[in-house]
Parts: C-alpha cells; structure tokens; sequence
C-alpha cells in the first residue's frame, strides 16, 4: 500500500485559491496588500514541501504524481512569490503573470485526467482543474485591469469553485485514507524475524 499526502494538498490548494479570490474581491489598495502576504506564504510553503516531495520521490503510482505534484509545486512556487511582492509591496502583476503559465499546465492536466478517466472521480478533478486554471489566467488580467470590477468578481467566483471543489475532494481523500490506514503498520513497527 503506497502513503500519500494529497488531502492535505488539496486542502491547501483550496486555502490558496480562497485567499487569492478574496484578495481580488477586495481590490486593496497598495498599502493594504501586505496583510495577505502570510497567508500566501503558509500556502506556498506548505504546498512547496509537500510537491516537492512529491515530484521527487513519487509515492503515488504512475502518474498521479505528475498530475499532482508537478501543477502544485509551480503553482506553490507563484504563491511563494506573490507573498514575497506583498511583503516588499510591490507590483503584484508579475507572480501573477508567472503564475498564468501554471494556470495552463493546470488545465493541460484537467483534460487529460478527464481523457484518461483517471482519479476516482475524472470529472470532478477535471472540474477542479479547469476552474483552477481560468481562474489563474483571469488573475493576471483582473490585477493588470483593477479597475475592471465585474472581472475580479468573476474571477474571485471561478477559483472560489475551484476551491470548493478541492475542498471536498481533500476532506473526502482524509475521510477515505484514514480507514485505507486504519490497520496499517509501516515497516519499522514490525517485528524482527526470528531465527
């Protein structure tokens, strides 16, 4: 049985896209951006640790590993840059633009989860990733164009989809794992063979 940790990933995901649309929503001003830049952060680095570990070590089969891990490190990595900008207060436009390009990979991936019929629920993934990466895209557009409202608003609704539906997907993968886990033992807790 192979251990994996994308609940957590999803969930994070859904944290991400909830903040960045409620940062579009809000428009702040330049000197009110820097409050977002912590939860950003969190996102980022969460999401960095555990992608990274994921692209590297792959601990799902096939894959999954690609479609998971690759799209969440770059999208962690643009997350990680957004709160350093905030930080520095300067010009968002540029994670965001960064970002646009995962927004892509996102839904490159979304069509071929969907193709494929891959994950328990192709559909609902493709959903997930296809609202993640209009949504991406909407972003640079929404922050070059801020003074375009009904574009953030609907930019803030299209990841705030995207966000429930990692939400659900990740809770549903911790209810689901933590009985597939329930009796497992990893290898160091087993006893030594006797002679």
């Amino acid at each position: 049985m192979f251990v994996d940790y994308v609940g957590v990933m999803l969930v994070n995901l859904a944290a991400g896209l909830a903040i960045l649309a409620h940062y579009l929503y809000k428009n702040p001003a330049p000197q009110e951006r820097r409050s977002w830049a912590a939860g950003f952060f969190a996102v980022g680095l969460l999401g960095f640790v555990t992608s990274f570990a994921m692209t590297v070590t792959w601990p799902l089969p096939g894959g999954y590993n690609v479609a998971f891990g690759e799209p969440g490190l770059y999208l962690s990595t643009a997350f990680l840059g957004a709160a350093v900008t905030l930080t520095f207060e300067w010009e968002p436009l540029i994670p965001a633009l960064y970002g646009m390009f995962g927004a892509i990979l996102a839904i490159v991936v979304g069509v071929r989860l969907l193709t494929l019929h891959l994950t328990q629920s192709p559909t609902v993934a493709a959903v997930g990733y296809l609202s993640a990466g209009i949504g991406g895209i909407l972003t640079a557009a929404a922050i070059n164009w801020r003074e375009v409202r009904w574009l953030a608003v609907l930019t803030a609704v299209i990841l705030g989809i995207s966000a429930v539906v990692w939400a659900i997907t990740g809770f549903m993968s911790d209810w689901g794992h933590i009985v597939d886990f329930a009796k497992w033992v990893p290898l160091t807790m087993h006893p030594a063979p006797t002679k």
